[in-house]
């Protein structure tokens, strides 16, 4: 809507209620603003045909899209096959690796542990830049980092997910970790009664397991991390080569840390749109700064964000006037600056 785009939104079958107010009250603010009517729309329509549908249409330019990689990547091949492709910016599917370095787990294993493990249950894990992956260099700092996870997870009280769809896919990604021989779990959550909750799990693997096992790198939807126990920072480099495109990398490090973590970095670069130091992922911060995205399967696009100031460029086009008269210049372009806006003329920033 700020860059100008009407906005056509298919409601989510699972909340259709909660989409309606959340219309009424875009419905209410168009008119506030003297906006034409037409230009925000909420449709609704069960299964796949509305969004295929909308793809589809001739008049549709962009499309935005969260959900799951095979949604994601089936939107990307109906866009691309029209007369006049589209882009498509399609948030898909991400682990969003931790790395935790000697000297920090040496120092604060206890405290980053209560750290992962408020990060990783907070909204039933149903966070796109959730922990789904810890990466460590094995040893007694590490052992003890899990079991102080451990500890936390046992007493991580069960969530309700946002549907059933969501819940089973959850129960049924965490059944195929368990009934994987390469993982080992480590804790599970408290249980309860009730539809579509989610019990907090917490797995360990070994490095070399890991790395010759794809389905170790499969997303899990929901409070479950895989820890991954490396031999070596040459081993944790091996793994983070290894790893699909992501939105988030978090690096926890002491000073003493630093030369580790220098030579993970390009490697962390091209894996993911934002690289974390001694935080949690699982904040995103609506700024000027902010990278909500990533290599595929993160996003269908990684040189754009969905969140920050920057997202207002997916749904523009650059159009170069040259040579023109004043008169004939957009307002925002004439000579004068009647709009008053910061601006660059020649390159140097005026306003």
């Amino acid at each position: 809507l700020a860059a100008g785009c009407p906005v056509v939104v298919k409601a989510h079958a699972a909340h259709p209620g909660t989409s309606e107010l959340v219309g009424r009250a875009v419905a209410r603010a168009v008119k506030q603003c003297g906006l034409p009517e037409g230009v925000f729309s909420l449709l609704y329509g069960a299964g796949h045909e509305v969004g295929i549908a909308l793809v589809s249409d001739p008049h549709i330019k962009a499309v935005g899209f969260t959900g799951s990689r095979s949604g994601g990547t089936a939107l990307c091949k109906v866009a691309q096959a029209r007369p006049e492709p589209i882009p498509v910016y399609a948030e898909m599917s991400s682990i969003n690796p931790v790395f935790l370095f000697d000297a920090a787990l040496q120092a604060r294993g206890e405290a980053l542990a209560q750290g992962f493990v408020a990060s990783l249950t907070q909204g039933a894990g149903q966070f796109c830049t959730n922990p789904g992956l810890v990466i460590a260099r094995q040893g007694a700092a590490l052992q003890r980092f899990v079991e102080a996870a451990s500890a936390q997870v046992r007493q991580a009280a069960a969530q309700t997910m946002l549907t059933p769809g969501i819940a089973s896919a959850y129960a049924a990604g965490v059944d195929t970790l368990a009934s994987n021989v390469n993982a080992t779990l480590a804790a599970s959550g408290l249980t309860q009664q009730g539809p579509n909750q989610c019990q907090a799990q917490l797995f360990v693997t070994q490095a070399e397991a890991f790395l010759g096992d794809p389905a170790l790198q499969a997303e899990v939807f929901g409070a479950a991390s895989l820890v991954v126990a490396c031999t070596s920072d040459a081993q944790v480099r091996q793994v983070a080569e290894q790893l699909e495109g992501q939105l988030t990398a978090t690096l926890h490090l002491d000073d003493a840390d630093l030369d580790s973590a220098r030579a993970l970095l390009p490697t962390l670069e091209r894996k993911a749109g934002r690289i974390l130091v001694n935080g949690w992922p699982t904040g995103v911060e609506v700024c000027d700064a902010m990278v909500h995205g990533g290599p595929f399967p993160a996003t269908s696009d990684a040189r754009t964000t969905s969140v920050g100031t920057a997202a207002i460029l997916r749904f523009l086009r650059p159009v170069c006037y040259q040579d023109f008269p004043d008169a004939l210049l957009p307002q925002a372009l004439k000579h004068g600056n009647p709009l008053q806006l910061r601006r660059l003329l020649d390159g140097k920033r005026e306003g």
